[in-house]
């Protein structure tokens, strides 16, 4: 229509043009055909060429248009298809976001293979089934993104991986998790997702391997990747069976991670199992040289090396250090006891600085007060024990 009005706009603005420019001479033209004679003015044999030449032109347009009508309306039919299938996509998403989850999901769907990118369609149809705790019909909606050629596998595994997380489907996310480590090792949301998984359900080997890519993926802000770090370490030091193997497990830690009073406490741990107590007890007074850590100070008191005396020593320096701290208190009315010297682990046991130790402290404390026949003693400790974990007093 517009290509019409601008042929009429044209022709009318060259005639006038050629109105004007034979105004006052206007010629004639003169055609003898078969005996036949046509003579006219030059302005209008002019007019008559334009006239025949638009016609003619518009005729082809008419005919192309009818010999390639089907393809012409195929044509329009699949833009129309696509303007609906892009409008569909645009309403499902609005939908999505407002928590429309059935509405979502319809509209989404609905027109998705008529969509340029059917693959992100069912992904988000996928996520909407999903807050419908539909879990066939979001399997469903992932089998035929990955069906699909115009999105990736990466981001199919990705969606479902982070979907399985959410639904509590901890061994089917660890296996999607696995392909997409395999698929992208270095990525960092991958990687971070993966991290994330393995630290939630306890699978510390797995988070131990994956430590080296973390810290270069830069994906995890420092104290996160602590967290994890630490819990992978601690599980690594778990898993020796002899003291060979336990000790060469404690060179793979990082020389800043020895330090870490959490660590060094789980090795310490680890020896005392293995009936190295003295080993254990030199590493945590190495340890507590450098910075004091209560933690540490309760497990070097259950240690049971071999010089008593210098352990008890070690505890009654460390008070005169740090104060009557409620766990060196503790760990030396327990070292008194265990030397059977029951006047002075009373002392201890019952000042005012034993009885501020948290709930784990406070069943110690009442164990060793019962070996001291304080039952009524014990009894309001359990009870303040108990209160502490009830109600966080």
């Amino acid at each position: 229509m517009r290509r019409l009005l601008l042929g009429v706009v044209v022709f009318l603005v060259i005639g006038i043009a050629l109105s004007l420019v034979f105004h006052e001479h206007q010629g004639y033209v003169l055609i003898s055909f078969n005996g036949w004679q046509i003579e006219t003015s030059v302005l209008f044999a002019v007019a008559g060429v334009l006239l025949g030449v638009w016609l003619l032109a518009l005729a082809w347009q008419l005919l192309v248009a009818i010999l390639f009508a089907p393809r012409t309306l195929r044509r329009l039919r699949n833009r129309r298809q696509r303007t609906k299938a892009r409008h569909a996509w645009q309403t499902g998403l609005v939908h999505l976001a407002e928590a429309r989850w059935s509405t979502a999901e319809k509209e989404l769907e609905a027109k998705a293979e008529a969509n340029e990118s059917p693959g992100l369609n069912h992904l988000f149809a996928a996520r909407a089934a999903h807050y419908r705790d539909d879990v066939s019909a979001r399997d469903a909606y992932l089998q035929k993104a990955s069906a699909s050629r115009s999105i990736s596998e990466l981001a199919v595994l990705m969606t479902q991986a982070e979907l399985q997380i959410a639904a509590g489907e901890d061994v089917e996310a660890s296996a999607t998790l696995s392909r997409l480590h395999e698929l992208e090792p270095k990525h960092p949301w991958v990687l971070r997702l993966y991290a994330e998984h393995a630290l939630a359900t306890g699978d510390y080997g797995v988070l131990y391997g994956l430590l080296p890519e973390l810290k270069r993926a830069d994906s995890l802000s420092s104290e996160r990747l602590s967290v994890m770090t630490i819990a992978a370490y601690r599980h690594h030091l778990s898993q020796p069976a002899d003291v060979g193997a336990l000790t060469s497990a404690w060179r793979d830690v990082p020389k800043d991670l020895r330090a870490r009073p959490e660590i060094v406490e789980h090795y310490a741990r680890a020896l005392s199992q293995m009936g190295e107590d003295d080993e254990a007890a030199n590493v945590i007074r190495a340890t507590l040289k450098k910075h004091y850590d209560g933690q540490l100070v309760r497990t070097f008191g259950r240690l049971n090396p071999r010089d008593e005396s210098g352990q008890l020593a070690s505890v009654q320096d460390w008070i005169s250090q740090h104060g009557r701290e409620p766990e060196l208190m503790l760990a030396a009315g327990r070292l008194f006891l265990a030397r059977q010297q029951l006047d002075e682990a009373r002392d201890y046991l019952t000042s005012e600085y034993a009885s501020q130790l948290g709930a784990t402290g406070l069943l110690d404390l009442g164990r060793l007060l019962e070996r001291l026949q304080e039952a009524e003693r014990a009894r309001l400790v359990y009870r303040r024990g108990l209160e502490t974990v009830t109600y966080g007093a």
